[in-house]
Order: C-alpha cells, then sequence, then structure tokens
C-alpha cells in the first residue's frame, strides 16, 4: 500500500500554554499509525501576541514533522483552515488531511 502523507491541521491563537502539550501529545499518537501513514501537524497561527508560533517553532526543532503557517492577521477559524489546506496540498504534498482543536478538546 503506498505512503499516505496525512496532515493534521491546528489554527491557533493565543495557544501558547497547550499547543506545545498538543504536539507531544499527536506525537505519542503517531507512533502507534500503520506505517503505510506519514504523520504531519501544521499549526495555522493568526500572529498570536502570546509567542504561540515561538513555542511551535520550538517543537520543530525536535520534530521535524511539525511544520507552522504564520498567517500575517487574524483570519479567524475558517480562514485558517482555509489557508492550512491549500499550504498542506501545495507545500507539503498532502493526500489526507484532519482538523484538530489546539485547546485538546
Amino acid at each position: 500500500m503506498p505512503i499516505q502523507k496525512t496532515v493534521i491541521i491546528i489554527p491557533t491563537y493565543n495557544e501558547k500554554g497547550n499547543i506545545g502539550r498538543a504536539i507531544d501529545q499527536l506525537e505519542e499518537i503517531f507512533e502507534k499509525v500503520p506505517d503505510n501513514y506519514e504523520m504531519h501537524i501544521l499549526v495555522v497561527d493568526d500572529s498570536s501576541p502570546d509567542g504561540t508560533a515561538d513555542e511551535v517553532k520550538e517543537k520543530i526543532k525536535q520534530h521535524p514533522n511539525v511544520h507552522l503557517l504564520n498567517n500575517p492577521k487574524k483570519m479567524g477559524l475558517g480562514g485558517a483552515y482555509l489557508s492550512g489546506m491549500k499550504y498542506a496540498v501545495d507545500k507539503l504534498d498532502a493526500d489526507v488531511l484532519f482538523e484538530f482543536d489546539a485547546d485538546l478538546s
């Protein structure tokens, strides 16, 4: 079976306190995913003033499958998902997309 590049899109705005834990928990789950899925995380941050993007950049150093898309202005949840989906398909060559909430709900 061919490898399916799978991208989990996480929109964020002021999620500094949650995003690191969310990424860590997803990485743990990825270890149980069958080998025919290449798992990635794309955080779409709406220029959070609390340093969310900086937290994600630290996680990128630990996990090469974590990516960050910074929206230059707040686009809201729908806009973040749309820009994330476009980026995941155009730049990451995603085959499968999932949505995920940074607050772990």
